[in-house]
């Protein structure tokens, strides 16, 4: 990819653009802002009514999210990079649902755990 920073940025910042109705930059880096209703429709979509996912049902959820995510992009973007299209699509998905799940690891029921035999 030869780009610019300042080529990345501008393609990143044209990226949130398209998914926030307005969003606003903190000084640590972060972004936040109001989900536009088709990016929004994305992530309710990604929402599960099961309590405990498994490594897999979390991934095979990101990989969904990340493949919407880029399909809408596709739909409305031009002169952006793909590699900028997917790893931003990447960043997004995998913040909000950390964001949205909180991951506990725990030993399954028939698993032997050394601490308690």
């Amino acid at each position: 990819m030869n780009l610019t920073d300042t080529q990345i940025l501008r393609q990143i910042n044209k990226l949130k653009g398209l998914i926030f109705e307005n969003y606003i930059e903190n000084i640590d880096g972060t972004y936040e802002g109001e989900l536009n209703d088709s990016v929004a429709r994305i992530i309710e979509g990604l929402t599960t009514q099961v309590n405990d996912l498994d490594e897999g049902e979390f991934i095979n959820l990101i990989r969904k999210g990340i493949k919407e995510l880029i399909r809408y992009f596709d739909g409305n973007v031009d002169s952006i990079n793909e590699d900028i299209i997917h790893f931003f699509a990447f960043d997004f998905i995998t913040q909000t649902l950390n964001f949205k799940y909180e991951a506990v690891y725990q030993n399954k029921i028939d698993e032997f755990d050394p601490m308690f035999n």
